[in-house]
């Protein structure tokens, strides 16, 4: 699995860690916990409650990214 390159200050895969699985940096926690907690309709608080280990700032740099990932292969605009 490759990190994209914009996300590799807070992601990172290593075969030795979750399967090579790509986690959160410093973390055993993988991203597609956060994408799949979202995409439930999990609340954020309840989120962070059970992953204390991540901070909003790591949060809104992934759902970000994913937002224009989405609209890009849509060819919407992107958000400002």
């Amino acid at each position: 699995m490759t990190v994209p390159k914009e996300l590799q200050d807070i992601l990172s895969s290593d075969p030795d860690i979750m399967g090579g699985d790509i986690c959160f940096t410093g973390t055993r926690i993988p991203v597609t916990v956060l994408l799949d907690n979202v995409a439930a309709g999990v609340p954020m608080d309840e989120f962070y409650e059970d992953y204390p280990d991540l901070t909003p700032q790591q949060v809104s740099l992934i759902l970000n990214w994913e937002n224009c990932k989405a609209r890009e292969a849509l060819g919407l605009e992107l958000a400002r």
